[in-house]
């Protein structure tokens, strides 16, 4: 056969990995306690042989870890006989069988993920003990043309999971919703649900929320428990009055394009007034000879576009302060989501069960947090990355397994044999804390 290149391929009987990487990775889960949460918190199969709730969480979080977009590719798992060599895992379920089981245990299996999450909740907030805990909140649309998908407002079937972060994105809680629920609904119960996943005597120091959480409700619960809230304003008649009486000589500079003001502000059914954060965008101006003649509708969109609201009851920090705090969120929930969806492939959802669906999304949830977890023990300069970069950098490593006196032993190239050493030891470190 005529080839390019002049070499020849052939089959070998060695021990090979793609995923030296997750082999660590693999390691490091099994020293933070993971088989004893799983088998203690989820449901045991009646059948003496049946498979143990570790040995389907495990090769799952392996597998997302990994890259694999749909339960199917559990079978790059499965097949990866250098892997399963490493980690000690004797066997693993097909596709079919994992789907079984999402059905099989939907909500108990959520509820039982959501515990084992509170486990690792606690490691984390150790590593940010210093810093003020700060409570994102966001719902995320999650197309799936499945047979019992609701249609959402933006006109295609799916999910609206609710998502909570905490500092650094950590998902602290996950409410899985249909597809028509709206992004408003039952915000003020889903901050209570995230409280309540919180350490005893531990609570939020700050919630940051888009528009949908302009609620009374909620700016009343802040205040009586002591939480300063930042959250998008909505520009109802009265919020565009207080904006209109504004003189210009009330704005002053806050970026190149961007000027600042404030008012006091107080809504129907709030308890107390609140600061009311106005920033006028300096865009391209309507000439007013032509205002006349644009559709109301459409002169208010424009007019929209100009001004962005933030609502808050911290009166401590300065205007442009709220405004640069309330935008991290960009960072820390809509990023964070977009890393869970993306990264980990959460916009694939297997089935049209919605609470087989609400189970495996959870699992995503804690396959994400674990890789925070994970990326404190890394060198410094791979804390940042996002898992597609950690694939490229660690997961990724080729590896081959040897048994050499009854001892296993994993090969890689020189220049990633120190990177793997330190993560090991740090690994082991962890484990003992």
């Amino acid at each position: 056969m005529q080839t390019i290149l002049n070499f020849d391929i052939e089959s070998t009987d060695e021990k090979l990995t793609p995923r030296a990487g997750v082999a660590i990775f693999g390691e490091y889960l099994k020293g933070m306690g993971l088989e004893k949460l799983c088998n203690s918190n989820i449901p045991l199969a009646k059948h003496p042989n049946g498979y143990d709730p570790f040995e389907f969480i495990y090769p799952l979080i392996l597998m997302l870890h990994s890259g694999g977009r749909v339960l199917d590719d559990i079978k790059e798992i499965r097949f990866d006989i250098a892997l399963k060599e490493l980690l000690k895992i004797d066997r693993i379920p097909t596709a079919g069988a994992f789907t079984k089981y999402l059905h099989k245990h939907g909500t108990d299996g959520e509820d039982a993920i959501k515990k084992i999450n509170k486990q690792f909740l606690k490691r984390f907030l150790k590593s940010i003990k210093n810093e003020e805990l700060t409570l994102d909140i966001d719902a995320s649309f999650i197309e799936a043309h499945k047979n019992t998908a609701k249609y959402s407002y933006k006109g295609a079937p799916g999910y609206m999971p609710m998502i909570g972060h905490i500092n650094g994105g950590y998902v602290i809680d996950v409410d899985f919703r249909e597809g028509n629920e709206a992004p408003a609904n039952e915000n003020l119960e889903f901050i209570k649900q995230c409280q309540l996943q919180l350490p005893h005597g531990v609570k939020f120091d700050r919630v940051r929320i888009d528009s949908a959480g302009y609620q009374a409700e909620i700016f009343n619960y802040c205040d009586k428990e002591n939480i300063l809230f930042t959250i998008s304003g909505r520009k109802d008649k009265s919020v565009w009055e207080a904006i209109n009486n504004l003189e210009d000589d009330d704005f002053k500079e806050f970026s190149k394009r961007e000027k600042i003001s404030e008012f006091c502000h107080t809504m129907n059914n709030t308890e107390n007034a609140f600061r009311m954060i106005v920033v006028k965008k300096d865009i391209t101006p309507i000439l007013p000879t032509l205002e006349g003649y644009i559709d109301p509708k459409v002169l208010e969109k424009y007019q929209d576009e100009i001004y962005y609201c933030i609502a808050t009851n911290d009166n401590d920090l300065s205007a442009e302060e709220i405004v640069k705090l309330h935008r991290q969120r960009g960072e820390t929930s809509e990023n964070k989501i977009k890393e869970l969806k993306n990264g980990f492939n959460m916009s694939y959802l297997p089935t049209s069960n919605f609470e087989a669906n609400s189970f495996y999304f959870s699992i995503g949830a804690l396959a994400y947090n674990l890789f925070l977890l994970f990326k404190q023990i890394l060198d410094s300069s791979l804390q940042k990355h996002t898992v597609k970069t950690i694939r490229y950098k660690l997961y990724n490593i080729a590896g081959k397994v040897v048994i050499h006196a009854r001892k296993v032993i994993l090969k890689v190239n020189e220049e990633f044999k120190k990177l793997l050493e330190n993560i090991r030891y740090r690994a082991y470190e962890t484990s003992l804390e």
